[in-house]
């Protein structure tokens, strides 16, 4: 039996493979010794000590919004509505993350009260599946954000299903999503498409653009567009490039098996790809789950969680007790 162990690693828009080389040891001590310059700043709350950098301000502020429609015309236009003070504890943000401005508040929204919850804000999107009432009834939903999710629509060819779009702070938290989860700025949703494992949907956001996209074992892909610029009609502040709030992930030796805690992720428990190698680099067992048990003869694992972050270490020789031993 193996002595718990905790290795750490944190993840950017990239995967990243910690460092290997180092056995897990039987000792207790870390056997992977994460490299501080890539785990980022911390995943805590900022606060509101720190001023964002205003940027470009808006000096005109805009009454309406426009989206591709149906047409594809760029002309369905409908009025968005400033934030009042009025909306209660449900619409409080977090500090920006980070001090950076693409993580402020929005300053405007739909209501979504007021409109049409069938209204065609692309070919083959209406409003409500990309912001419905019941996660809030003021609601941001970028208009980059729904060309791109045309262009994925175009792409595929067939349906492509948003199973979460916008989500006010309240709702986020209550769905388990992280404190700056971009379903709360317009640019971000979970998606999923007949046909397509959520890899391979993966990719298709990658080839759209898309800054970040997480892979979730309930079969739902996450992309969003987090970088892009901030549409004025929604936000004070025009920015770009933030520094992203880093997911964390690391594995763990429980009993005879491995697990791989992970935070940071949008929502929901991330896809886990495990591998093990022989000695001499060959792959002797592969699975998908929350835990692993590598076979006998494995020398190395690897996991990859939410198909960003990639953990790998060594496997000490296993010390059988009789009992275990007898067992097999």
């Amino acid at each position: 039996m193996w002595p718990m162990l905790l290795l750490a690693c944190a993840g950017d828009a990239d995967p990243v493979r910690a460092r290997p080389g180092n056995p897990l040891t039987d000792d207790g001590d870390s056997a992977l010794i994460p490299d501080t310059a890539a785990l980022g700043p911390d995943t805590a709350d900022t606060g509101g000590d720190s001023a964002v950098d205003t940027g470009p301000v808006d000096t005109a502020a805009p009454t309406e919004v426009c989206y591709l429609g149906p047409d594809r015309a760029g002309l369905t236009c409908v009025p968005v509505v400033p934030d009042d003070g009025t909306f209660g504890a449900d619409y409080v943000y977090p500090a920006p993350y980070d001090s950076s401005p693409q993580y402020a508040a929005p300053v405007r929204y739909l209501d979504l009260d007021a409109l049409d919850p069938g209204l065609p804000v692309a070919p083959n999107f209406v409003l409500e599946e990309l912001a419905a009432a019941y996660k809030g009834r003021w609601a941001v939903v970028q208009p980059a954000f729904v060309v791109h999710l045309q262009d994925l629509r175009d792409t595929i060819g067939g349906p492509l299903t948003v199973t979460s779009g916008y989500r006010n702070p309240a709702y986020n938290a209550s769905v388990g999503g992280v404190t700056y989860s971009r379903h709360q700025y317009g640019d971000g949703a979970d998606l999923e498409a007949g046909g397509y494992s959520v890899e391979a949907l993966g990719d298709l956001c990658y080839d759209e653009g898309a800054d970040y996209v997480g892979l979730y074992e309930d079969g739902h892909t996450h992309c969003d567009w987090r970088d892009e610029t901030l549409d004025p009609a929604f936000f004070a502040v025009i920015a770009g490039r933030p520094a992203a709030p880093p997911e964390r992930a690391s594995i763990a030796v429980d009993g005879d098996g491995l697990r791989a805690p992970a935070e940071g992720f949008d929502e929901g428990e991330p896809l886990r790809r495990w591998t093990a190698f022989a000695a001499d680099g060959s792959i002797v067992a592969s699975a998908t789950g929350r835990s692993f048990v590598p076979p006998a003869d494995a020398a190395r694992v690897r996991v990859v969680v939410g198909g960003r972050i990639e953990v790998e270490a060594e496997l000490p020789p296993r010390k059988l007790n009789s009992t275990v031993e007898g067992s097999r």
